[in-house]
């Protein structure tokens, strides 16, 4: 009896200790996988991602020649251009303008300058004649946002799906009293002619909302993937605050995505 009892106590500890190098090993796994997750800082100066054989970024003078005053009055350019790119694939010549409005918001007796208009222009150019593509306009909600802005480091010119054209993914978002985690964000994904839109709201304390257009699943597999990684960085960056669940609730395409 008391020999089997010796071999319980010994399979007891052995079990324990397996236990414990399995959770050390999980827990190594995690630390390992956070640590490879790149940090991300937005900052009002980055530039989107884009590949030189597409195009690229525009230089001052550039911006300044091509939208010239007439140009900016044509197509209802009301703020600063803050940057612009140019790029060309199969079915033409494109390009992005992006401009911000300024403004100062004194708190603590320090001025900050923040932003509190966006616009952005996505213009096709053939035979030298722009013509409007598509257009975004936004502001901050005075009552609870602070300043809005392009989240480039988010958005990206790519040919995700291998066919000849570029895919644009544009990112921007809002930050209130709490920064990030009661701001909002926006995805437009630019494929074959449309514009597909994800909108977010952040909360700490409930209340989060994701509003996903239906077309997004029917997207290339490959525009889907990189738009979710996009929303996992954001969410270990806490640029956003997505509901519980979110990814396997898109797995199964939901359109809205609250608590």
């Amino acid at each position: 009896m008391n020999r089997f009892l010796f071999f319980v106590i010994l399979l007891a500890l052995f079990s324990c200790q397996e236990k414990s190098k399995e959770s050390k090993n999980n827990s190594d796994q995690k630390t390992i996988e956070q640590d490879t997750i790149p940090k991300i800082e937005l900052k009002k100066l980055d530039s989107i991602s884009i590949d030189p054989k597409w195009g690229n970024k525009l230089s001052e003078k550039e911006i300044k020649s091509i939208f010239n005053k007439r140009v900016r009055m044509r197509f209802d350019i009301e703020h600063p251009i803050h940057q612009a790119y140019s790029y060309t694939d199969e079915s033409g010549k494109y390009y992005l303008v992006l401009s911000l409005s300024e403004y100062i918001l004194e708190t603590d007796g320090k001025n900050d300058t923040l932003n509190d208009k966006l616009q952005s222009l996505y213009l096709t150019n053939k035979d030298n004649r722009l013509k409007k593509k598509s257009s975004i306009s936004d502001e901050i909600d005075k009552d609870w946002e602070s300043s809005i802005s392009f989240w480039n480091k988010y958005s990206e010119f790519s040919d995700l799906d291998k066919d000849g054209l570029v895919d644009l993914i544009l990112v921007y978002g809002t930050t209130g009293q709490d920064m990030y985690a009661d701001g909002r964000m926006k995805i437009m994904i630019y494929h074959n002619k449309r514009r597909i839109t994800i909108r977010h709201q952040n909360s700490e304390y409930g209340g989060r909302l994701t509003k996903i257009n239906g077309q997004f699943y029917g997207l290339p597999l490959e525009i889907q993937k990189a738009v979710k990684e996009k929303m996992k960085l954001m969410t270990a960056n806490k640029h956003a605050i997505f509901s519980k669940g979110w990814e396997q609730r898109m797995a199964k395409e939901a359109t809205d995505l609250q608590d």
